[in-house]
């Protein structure tokens, strides 16, 4: 885990659910998202609804099943005092009461001076090596792949990597329950909490009016109009997932149209023992930031990605990764995420966003998993 957390930090595109802004600025985020995750080489299975009050532990998915999840997040530029409150009213289509009562997480004095721990260039052998494709294609484009080997990197290279490692390790936030956008001395409110929550009903919508009520750092409210609204998950047509998938032949990936959609990206990783990972991205040419960014990301900066041919457009149906590529991989998953549309209030303290997404997690196979 922790050499992946140090390679990923060099491929991946940095966090952005929260932009930068001036820091007597608060947020709040009210972020949708459609999850599915598929194994190729196992049916769907309809699963039994669970009893009442039975839930899944978190970030825990049935292989196959569509999970639909709500997370509010409440930035502020301040450590708020324990008397602190905040609690956001939601409409009745959203099937979750009348009000979500948010907890309040405070940094300790460790985490504001930096101590956060966190994977480091030393995790990671200096024989490693990253091979990195992209673009849709049935063949291996000219002068790909791109390789990278981390003995090569300067003493600096390596620093920055751990830096970022660090900043995108998964144990970040595990205190409260879920991951959070982590800056020292700033207060985090969220929603779910430690009690869980979170998963949204099929039929529920985001359409509505919302009210965010503190006492601590103002109060704000937003309106989702009927235009935004979770997105329907990515349903893979081809290849037949049901099925073990041919990673020695060039895969043409198909999937129904998705409505509201802003833009998608697509990649997939392979391992090859443990010194070599291999990278495939859907962007049409190379940049240093080509895995698939799991987080939230502004409209216009989704668009921006689509004009510059780094995401697939929202109407693609269908994408094709080079042959043989993934061949003598042992282990290969895939990732894709459909980014949707969603509103915002500019002039508003805390300035409040709604996001939404399609999340798409496959394990493709590989040489280990034959059986």
């Amino acid at each position: 885990m922790l050499l992946f957390g140090l390679c990923s930090a060099i491929l991946t595109l940095p966090s952005v659910s929260m932009p930068p802004r001036a820091d007597d600025t608060a947020f709040l985020a009210i972020l949708a998202e459609t999850h599915q995750m598929r194994m190729a080489g196992m049916k769907l299975i309809k699963m039994p609804a669970l009893p009442p009050g039975v839930k899944l532990p978190a970030g825990i998915s049935i292989p196959g099943q569509v999970k639909r999840s709500l997370t509010v997040r409440l930035w502020s530029p301040s450590i708020a005092p324990d008397s602190a409150t905040a609690s956001l009213a939601v409409p009745a289509g959203l099937q979750l009461g009348d009000k979500l009562d948010l907890e309040l997480y405070r940094p300790t004095a460790q985490e504001n001076a930096g101590q956060t721990g966190g994977p480091g260039a030393g995790s990671a052998p200096q024989d490693f090596t990253i091979k990195i494709y992209w673009g849709s294609s049935a063949t291996v484009q000219a002068g790909q792949p791109k390789i990278i080997k981390l003995g090569d990197l300067t003493a600096d290279q390596m620093m920055e990597m751990s830096k970022r490692a660090k900043e995108s390790s998964p144990m970040r936030g595990q205190n409260n329950g879920g991951s959070y956008f982590y800056k020292p001395n700033w207060t985090t409110g969220h929603w779910p909490g430690a009690n869980g929550g979170g998963d949204i009903q099929e039929g529920a919508s985001l359409t509505g009016s919302y009210k965010l009520s503190t006492n601590y750092t103002g109060n704000v409210d937003i309106d989702v109009p009927s235009s935004v609204d979770f997105l329907p998950p990515i349903d893979i047509s081809n290849p037949d997932l049901s099925n073990k998938v041919p990673l020695d032949q060039a895969l043409d990936f198909k999937w129904s149209s998705l409505s509201n959609a802003l833009g998608i990206n697509a990649s997939i990783l392979g391992m090859v023992g443990q010194n070599t990972m291999i990278v495939w991205s859907c962007s049409e040419s190379y940049t240093n930031s080509l895995m698939a960014n799991t987080d939230y990301m502004q409209m216009a900066d989704v668009k921006q990605s689509v004009a510059d041919k780094l995401f697939l457009d929202p109407s693609a149906t269908g994408m094709t990764v080079p042959a043989g590529i993934f061949a003598d991989a042992d282990f290969v998953t895939m990732t894709m995420v459909a980014y949707g549309t969603g509103t915002a209030v500019d002039k508003a303290q805390p300035i409040p966003r709604v996001q939404t997404k399609s999340t798409l997690q496959v394990v493709l196979g590989g040489k280990k998993m034959k059986k």
